[in-house]
């Protein structure tokens, strides 16, 4: 099973930064094809939301986070880069002074190397990283709440692109007196 995921993961390269022209960006259709290019699983509501700040930061005039700015041969791997660094799931490029133009990262990397190349880049978070949370469980003394009966906090790890993550708990029981220690899957 091992080698087949490795062989899997080898032949199934994932395209982080999916170029896209401004105007096709600010769609749900847009951010949807870059992150099933990412091989991330959005539902409708964050692919909604993704395309909406994206749209957003184009209507008010404002910077993207990220404004690529490096030689033809590089592009690809500083945006890919800046993915990795801000944590991003995946990214969409675009031109700012040609709206209407898709960028195609493959032909941009063949031009001059005395070639300016600055694109707006995207960064995309679909699920946190990390995910911690802290649990009261009350007490109660028939059906009023008599105090805290335990407490439990725990650290998740996202282990797969469509938001599975993998976590331990601990916490401690109050009325037995006992400390407890646990796996948590979040799915």
């Amino acid at each position: 099973m091992l080698i087949g995921y490795a062989v899997y993961r080898d032949l199934h390269h994932v395209q982080v930064v999916t170029g896209e022209s401004q105007v096709q960006a600010e769609t749900v259709q847009s951010v949807d094809l870059a992150a099933q290019n990412a091989d991330v699983t959005l539902d409708a509501g964050q692919a909604k939301e993704a395309s909406t700040e994206i749209a957003n930061i184009v209507k008010n005039d404002v910077k993207p986070v990220t404004v690529i700015t490096a030689t033809p041969a590089t592009v690809e791997t500083v945006a890919a880069q800046e993915v990795k660094n801000l944590g991003a799931d995946f990214a969409i490029v675009t031109e700012p002074s040609q709206p209407n133009t898709v960028v195609d990262l493959k032909t941009v990397a063949q031009l001059p190397a005395t070639t300016p190349v600055n694109l707006n880049q995207y960064n995309v978070m679909a699920y946190k990283k990390i995910i911690r949370d802290v649990t009261v469980y009350p007490s109660f003394t028939g059906i009023n709440p008599s105090g805290v009966s335990e407490i439990d906090y725990g650290v998740s790890r996202k282990i797969t692109n469509d938001g599975k993550y993998l976590g331990v708990v601990g916490g401690y029981d109050f009325d037995d007196k006992k400390v407890k220690i646990g796996l948590r899957v979040t799915f």
